[in-house]
């Protein structure tokens, strides 16, 4: 996967958790179904996180922590600064 297709599917990705319906009655099933499976394919695409930017990043910690698809000890041990 590029940078740009990683950037890419992060910012869809952001834009999807934004879209949701909360009062649904499929956000839980969407939650586990499809975010956090995504979250976890765009975390593993780069462990190093060298390929996001700065606002991809972002993103990407703010879902993590508001969905904990990866462990928060985990979530950016491999990162290189």
């Amino acid at each position: 996967m590029t940078k740009q297709e990683l950037n890419r599917d992060v910012k869809r990705l952001t834009q999807k958790v934004n879209s949701i319906d909360v009062d649904g009655e499929d956000y839980y099933n969407l939650i586990e179904n499809e975010i956090k499976p995504e979250i976890s394919r765009l975390y593993n695409a780069d462990r190093t996180l060298k390929s996001l930017n700065a606002d991809s990043l972002r993103a990407l910690l703010r879902m993590n922590l508001k969905y904990r698809a990866i462990p928060l000890h985990i979530f950016g041990l491999f990162i290189e600064l």
